[in-house]
């Protein structure tokens, strides 16, 4: 209950102030529009509309069983391979984040065993952008990107238009729904006072390579004067949808079961020695394997 209520809390405040890059490090104030790297509709969208209640979708998303996580084991050498993707490619980042980055953390996003990278950039107030890194097949892939120029300097194959924005390793939860199992899911958010975005994804697997998958997303533009919503649109599954839809589709993130896993990373600031240098880098990734935590499947409650 109290892992649920900061939930709350956070997506309650990701309608305050919240921005990450993304396409401001391209475009520079473009904060009133969703970002260019979400998922883009289809020229001709179907509108959605509400079947059942945000109660009823609530109750549904409950799973009144859990069944049991099971984990591959990693791939061998997967530390090693993240390090000296960073070493070798160090000069790409700095010329794409020249403010340099913040923070480097490990998380088994698609449950196959081997975590995924998380980098995250400056971002550009309260909430910074994380780029992902998946291996696959040995190499080590550009999965998503707060910047789409990011796909074309590490490679697009495996690139993604989903970018994610947040502040936290911890932002990553697992949890089990009744429609998709189990699975990682975070509340992407950026914006300003007059104008946010927020965007639910869920992480999966495709092709061997963590794919993450808009689930919903919300736009909100508020009169700076009154601060009353005038703007506001939605999608469910990247098709238009009303309020109701939104909320719905949520409250199966909102209400699946926690697994009561905390991911863990390290920000420069939690340590005076890491700066945006390729030294201060290269620190936070050590660091970050070291501070890495594997899901422990024993932990993970099944009932």
């Amino acid at each position: 209950m109290k892992r649920l209520i900061m939930i709350l809390l956070a997506m309650a405040a990701a309608l305050s102030l919240c921005a990450c890059s993304g396409q401001n490090q391209e475009e520079a104030g473009q904060t009133t529009a969703p970002p260019a790297t979400a998922e883009p509709l289809a020229t001709e969208t179907a509108q959605v509309t509400a079947s059942v209640s945000t109660e009823e979708s609530a109750a549904s998303a409950i799973p009144s069983s859990v069944e049991p996580l099971s984990i591959p084991e990693a791939v061998d050498g997967w530390q090693e391979s993240y390090l000296a993707f960073l070493d070798d490619n160090y000069d790409i980042f700095a010329a794409l984040w020249p403010e340099g980055m913040t923070g480097v953390g490990f998380v088994d996003l698609d449950l196959d065993g081997t975590p995924e990278m998380i980098v995250f950039d400056q971002g550009a107030s309260a909430t910074l952008g994380a780029q992902l890194f998946d291996l696959v097949d040995g190499q080590v892939a550009c999965v998503s990107s707060t910047l789409d120029s990011a796909s074309g300097a590490f490679g697009d194959e495996y690139f993604t238009t989903v970018s994610v924005c947040t502040s936290y390793f911890e932002a990553f939860r697992l949890s089990y729904t009744v429609d998709d199992g189990w699975c990682f899911w975070v509340d992407s958010a950026n914006g300003t006072l007059e104008s946010t975005w927020n965007e639910i994804i869920r992480f999966d697997c495709e092709n061997g390579a963590l794919t993450p998958v808009s689930v919903c997303t919300r736009y909100l533009e508020s009169d700076e004067e009154t601060g009353l919503v005038v703007v506001e649109s939605y999608t469910v599954s990247g098709q238009e949808a009303q309020a109701s839809d939104y909320d719905g589709a949520a409250n199966i993130y909102l209400y699946g079961q926690d697994a009561g896993y905390e991911a863990a990373g390290v920000f420069l600031w939690s340590d005076n020695s890491y700066d945006t240098t390729y030294d201060g880098l290269m620190a936070m990734a050590r660091a970050a394997v070291d501070a890495y935590k594997p899901i422990v499947t024993e932990d993970i409650s099944a009932s």
